[in-house]
């Protein structure tokens, strides 16, 4: 091999190299922004599908209802009022729940539930 072609060959050589370590480097911020973006995917999915439970007061009579998108089952719920019969209860989307009450004093309840993917708490003070 003459000068000349080792010259190109040496040149041709650290040109694939530099382009080789640029692709992966620009692989790899693909790849991160793809994984970021998947993430932000998934929080704003758990926040539109989640389910929502709430706990209001009407006059003489509580009102419980799921706001979310998907069924709940309630684990344990804590009340001045009682709420026990609720437990380990499934709760369908838009379902509404009514119960008379008796008191006019204020009503505290703690409620834990889940739905198939998390677990949830909510504290109401009603």
């Amino acid at each position: 091999m003459n000068f000349t072609s080792q010259m190109i060959f040496n040149i041709t050589s650290i040109f694939i190299a530099v382009t080789l370590i640029v692709g992966v480097i620009l692989g790899s911020i693909a790849l991160f922004r793809i994984a970021h973006a998947l993430k932000l995917r998934n929080q704003m999915l758990q926040q539109a599908t989640r389910p929502y439970l709430i706990f209001q007061r009407n006059r003489q009579q509580l009102l419980l209802k799921n706001l979310g998108s998907v069924p709940v089952t309630i684990d344990k719920i804590e009340s001045t009022f009682d709420l026990s019969g609720l437990e380990q209860q499934l709760i369908y989307p838009n379902q509404s729940l009514y119960f008379n009450l008796t008191d006019t004093d204020k009503l505290t309840i703690s409620v834990t539930y889940h739905d198939d993917i998390n677990d949830y708490q909510a504290n109401f003070n009603l």
